[in-house]
């Protein structure tokens, strides 16, 4: 994939933590990194048009993000649900003329870049006009690329499913369990932590 794609990455960080006690869970370690880098370097990895970071500009992360190339745009809504951040990403694809819009969570410490690779390729096979996406035992999630013209749908959504409801229709690319688990949890960052101990 060349810059020239078009295709722009969101990583979204703006989630309020509810079940993660009162830490901020970005900021919690998992490994020698904080969690909201993990995925942020494997989003890094691959030359996509634009990065930004949906999120706040004074996190701890913040930082490494810019330092990994990320713009971070400031999202004041964030207590409203996830779809705040799926508008602005959404939003930001349009102004700057994206060809497509990936979307991964923050909180997905083990998504890879091999992943992401295979996500833009089944983009690419379709054509750039079909939605892709990840599934896990049947389960479709995020990573997941919107081409340009289902932006507007996102626009449109609300609350705190962000955009899963849109992903019926996708293309699908399968990863294993550890690999599209996400963190919400002090006992998920334990069990991700034996993981990546594991794997180390």
């Amino acid at each position: 994939m060349s810059k020239s794609s078009g295709i722009m990455l969101a990583l979204l960080a703006a989630g309020q933590s509810r079940r993660f006690g009162d830490q901020d869970k970005l900021a919690a370690w998992l490994g020698r990194n904080m969690l909201g880098l993990h995925a942020a370097k494997s989003g890094a990895g691959l030359p996509f048009a634009h990065k930004l970071v949906i999120g706040s500009p004074d996190h701890r992360c913040a930082k490494q993000w810019r330092e990994l190339g990320y713009q971070i745009i400031a999202n004041e809504d964030a207590a409203r649900g996830q779809a705040t951040s799926v508008r602005l990403a959404a939003a930001q694809a349009i102004d700057r003329g994206a060809a497509a819009l990936c979307i991964m969570l923050a909180d997905m410490p083990f998504v890879t870049r091999g992943h992401l690779g295979k996500l833009i390729e089944a983009f690419e096979q379709s054509g750039r006009t079909s939605t892709v996406a990840s599934s896990r035992g049947g389960q479709v999630m995020p990573p997941a690329i919107f081409p340009s013209g289902g932006l507007k749908r996102l626009m449109e959504l609300e609350g705190d499913a962000g955009a899963r409801r849109l992903l019926t229709d996708a293309r699908l690319v399968a990863g294993d369990e550890h690999m599209l688990m996400d963190i919400d949890t002090e006992e998920d960052l334990a069990r991700a932590n034996r993981i990546f101990d594991k794997n180390a």
